[in-house]
């Protein structure tokens, strides 16, 4: 039996050494090369590595043409189905489906496919991420036996955990790997419109906004000519926000509108409270606090999960604050808050130090120094430099202010380096 990628992915996830799994069944040497597909065991020697890993014998499937494509077929549907409908409660049932019949096949290359599909379902219901990075690691080991197409998906399951754990730079770092092995798989109509789209997102929070446009836009011609109507959707609220980025402000509102005219037409409205939050952005940056606020408040209303009005909320802090209603801000600092500890997801973490900052620049001795401080060091661990910039100039101004001039310049220090590689930039010529 052709079992020996089924034993090593089963070892490497329980972290057990060759040697502790060979002991008194055969030599580490001998398992090596079992897990190598180098020799075919003996279906006593199988029986006992099996059961010393606890895998289920009667769950594995013979070598069976017919099986393996019907499998493949299935498994190839899903995929596509999940990535193009990007519809939550529908990945779930197919990674559900997907879970409950998991067979171990003795073709390897169908098995590490498999793992690497129900991964990514995993990964884009953000369950558990750091399963998810145990998962990419163990991932890591197999991945010498690894053809193209599975090393693309390798690679895109990468990019997409880090973008959900808020490494952006790493993100991109990993989606220009994809890139890089595009041409040699051969990639559906409908992946390359997905992998065109997940670009345009990354480079728009990269700020890369010319070359972001021209990804999005070839996934929108996919996505229309398709009536993926959703799809459609999402990409004008990209356009939109790169349009926002590049102070083209007309324009972005036009896109947002053509979104909410996507809602009303095909009745997502679900989808209201993205068009929502984003139109309450654009208010916001041209200074319209007041129907910045409305947007928000009517993108809170429309959300059905538990951890969408965070972001929201965040933005209504900011627009309380800059109107110096201190009231109003401490109390959905106070709302953000409850809900991060409802949530009790780490992946969260950034909202908790957005909403203790503000609640404490709010309070009645003001800005907490601590809080401040754990909140950058925070950030640069995560190396979301962006916020690092941002709260390092809180904390200088807050010192300048208080006349602790000499902490005032550490922190305008501090927040002129981050700037810089915020920006990407190494000189101040270059500015």
């Amino acid at each position: 039996m052709k079992v020996g990628h089924l034993i090593k992915a089963e070892r490497i996830r329980q972290e057990m050494k060759q040697l502790v799994l060979a002991k008194g069944i055969c030599t580490p040497s001998y398992l090596s090369k079992i897990e190598r597909n180098l020799i075919l065991p003996s279906e006593d020697i199988v029986s006992l590595l099996f059961n010393r890993l606890g895998i289920d014998p009667t769950k594995l499937q013979k070598s069976d043409q017919q099986s393996e494509i019907d499998f493949e077929k299935m498994l190839k549907d899903a995929y596509k189905e999940v990535i193009t409908n990007r519809d939550e409660n529908f990945t779930k049932q197919k990674l559900n489906h997907l879970e409950q019949h998991s067979p171990l096949f003795e073709n390897q290359s169908l098995y590490y496919t498999y793992l690497l599909i129900v991964l990514r379902f995993r990964i884009i219901l953000r369950l558990n991420l750091d399963e998810r990075k145990k998962e990419i690691e163990d991932l890591q080991v197999l991945s010498e036996d690894f053809d193209p197409r599975q090393m693309y998906l390798y690679k895109i399951n990468q990019a997409i955990y880090y973008y959900s754990t808020e490494n952006r730079s790493k993100s991109i770092e990993y989606f220009e790997d994809v890139l890089l092995l595009v041409d040699e798989v051969l990639l559906e109509s409908w992946e390359k419109a997905e992998l065109n789209y997940m670009i345009g997102l990354v480079y728009t929070v990269d700020s890369r906004i010319l070359t972001s446009i021209e990804y999005i836009r070839k996934a929108l011609g996919y996505f229309r000519e398709n009536f993926l109507m959703k799809r459609v959707l999402d990409c004008y609220i990209l356009i939109g926000i790169t349009h926002k980025k590049s102070e083209q402000f007309p324009e972005a509102y036009e896109s947002y509108l053509k979104a909410m005219q996507i809602c009303d037409e095909f009745n997502l409205d679900h989808e209201k409270r993205i068009v929502y939050h984003n139109l309450g952005s654009l208010s916001s940056i041209m200074g319209n606090n007041e129907e910045a606020i409305r947007y928000y408040k009517l993108s809170i209303q429309y959300i059905t999960n538990e951890d969408g009005p965070l972001i929201s909320i965040h933005c209504l802090v900011i627009e309380y604050t800059k109107m110096n209603n201190k009231e109003l801000a401490n109390h959905w600092c106070d709302e953000g808050i409850s809900l991060f500890l409802q949530l009790n997801d780490k992946n969260f973490t950034s909202y908790y130090h957005h909403f203790s900052i503000f609640k404490s620049l709010h309070s009645e001795p003001g800005l907490s120094e601590t809080i401040t401080k754990q909140a950058i060091d925070y950030f640069k661990t995560i190396q979301d430099y962006q916020y690092v910039h941002k709260y390092s100039i809180l904390l200088a101004e807050w010192h300048f202010k208080n006349r602790k001039y000499k902490l005032s310049s550490i922190y305008y220090q501090e927040a002129n380096r981050y700037g810089y590689i915020y920006r990407k930039i190494k000189r101040w010529e270059d500015l």
